[in-house]
């Protein structure tokens, strides 16, 4: 792909993914392209459809993690960072996807193996720096996961503040004994 067309690539996706967070996957897709600067030729070459370009954020966001946990392994750290980041990915996606449940779970579908292997990979970091108890098994990040979305629902909370205080009694409960 010619650098210019990857950087207007890139700039579509990240535009996607402010209008995502501000008014869900269903914001009309010129709107994307009008904020990006670009036509909607321009869109639709690099992007057949919704789902494509919801995917390609998606994907994006998986990226973050992957280079996040493969950046941070040695930390003993690393895994309250991680487990921040995707709880942040995931509130992210939540509040995106009101009205979009179907498009959810092809994409959840489509990229659960590259999740399992981040997620087995972010254990066996935080397992080797002796910062979670032993035992712990991607499902129970993907639970954790699902428990910091919920402490960020309410729309009338400040969001960062929850959770930043769900993942404090989170990490209590994952230290070794």
């Amino acid at each position: 792909m010619r650098k210019d067309a990857e950087e207007r690539r890139t700039r579509l996706i990240a535009i996607a993914a402010e209008l995502f967070a501000e008014q869900g996957y269903g914001v009309p897709l010129e709107t994307v392209a009008e904020r990006a600067g670009v036509g909607r030729g321009t869109l639709y070459r690099n992007f057949a459809d919704r789902n494509a370009m919801i995917l390609a954020v998606i994907e994006t966001r998986l990226a973050e993690l992957e280079r996040f946990a493969r950046d941070n392994c040695s930390s003993a750290d690393m895994i309250r960072g991680f487990i921040r980041c995707l709880g942040g990915v995931g509130a992210f996606h939540e509040t995106a996807l009101v009205g979009s449940r179907e498009i959810h779970f092809e994409i959840v579908r489509q990229l659960r193996a590259r999740v399992d292997d981040l997620l087995e990979f972010v254990l066996g970091c935080a397992n080797a720096a002796g910062s979670v108890r032993p035992g712990l098994a991607p499902d129970d990040l993907r639970m954790i996961n699902r428990m910091l979305v919920a402490a960020t629902a309410d729309p009338e909370i400040d969001r960062e503040r929850a959770l930043d205080k769900a993942l404090d009694i989170i990490m209590t409960g994952l230290k070794k004994a």
